[in-house]
């Protein structure tokens, strides 16, 4: 929040260092925080760094947050909002076409672009260590399964089938993801196929 008109200045050098201080916006911040806690976990998210690293003083900091507490707020904001809105936007950009759904969704966690594993592995090593963060990852599994359970119950499967399925299929990519499987992407788009065909109960 700027300052009233009728506060005095200071000085004639303070609006201009507040001004240096403040070019970056409060999404760069979050940014360089998300970075930081994929690269190095939790403890990496240190308010000094990441201004060294963005070439700024912690002031810059502290225009845009109370505390290092709403940066991490903030951090698991942005983590169910972007690491969540792929996979629901590409089952919506699917059309009506469940099985259609079902590919779109795997190939977002497939080519790890729009939605990142690592992000993910990240907040979840988090929530050991905060109930909060895990009450909010539990709540982004469950909807997630939830997303791949209306799939299920739209190709015909019924109860508790449908469910089932959904929760296997999750399972098995938060395994893959945990596990850090060293796959190339060529080879995991080759194996596409057979896994879309095994986990939709297709028969060769």
């Amino acid at each position: 929040m700027s300052k009233p008109a009728t506060a005095p200045a200071r000085s004639s050098r303070l609006p201009a260092a507040r001004a240096s201080n403040t070019r970056l916006g409060r999404g760069e911040w979050i940014a360089a925080a998300r970075d930081a806690v994929i690269q190095g976990g939790l403890v990496a998210v240190k308010v000094d760094v990441i201004a060294r690293r963005l070439g700024v003083t912690t002031g810059s900091f502290y225009w845009h947050f109370k505390d290092r507490q709403a940066l991490l707020a903030e951090i698991l904001a942005d983590w169910e909002e972007t690491n969540n809105r792929p996979l629901f936007d590409a089952v919506a950009g699917a059309g009506d076409d469940p099985e259609r759904q079902f590919a779109d969704l795997c190939m977002v966690w497939l080519e790890e672009s729009a939605f990142s594993p690592a992000y993910d592995w990240a907040i979840r090593d988090w929530a050991r260590t905060s109930p909060e963060v895990e009450t909010a990852v539990r709540r982004i599994d469950d909807r997630r399964i939830e997303l791949l359970h209306g799939i299920f119950r739209r190709l015909g499967n019924g109860e508790p089938e449908a469910l089932v399925r959904a929760r296997i299929t999750y399972f098995h990519q938060v395994g893959y993801y945990t596990l850090q499987i060293d796959e190339t992407r060529e080879s995991r788009r080759a194996l596409l196929p057979t896994y879309v065909d095994l986990l939709l109960g297709r028969r060769s």
